[in-house]
């Protein structure tokens, strides 16, 4: 059975919004919440699913919020 279209992007928004929660959760657990709070915004601009996962993925590896805000800006 196909997938409708609208059922498609409301998957993948819910992915899109289940990755950023997590990738805020990671971070909030290494660096100050203040500091994290600052790079929400521009997280959330993110639309690409895959480069959020790269987001998430390197949020894991991290070494500090700076490392971090700069992959973010490319």
């Amino acid at each position: 059975m196909q997938e409708s279209k609208t059922y498609q992007r409301q998957m993948e928004r819910v992915a899109r919004e289940t990755t950023i929660e997590n990738t805020l959760a990671l971070l909030a657990d290494q660096f100050q919440p203040e500091t994290v709070s600052a790079l929400t915004p521009a997280l959330r601009k993110v639309n690409d699913l895959q480069k959020l996962k790269q987001v998430l993925r390197a949020a894991a590896r991290v070494q500090n919020i700076e490392d971090f805000a700069q992959m973010l800006s490319e």
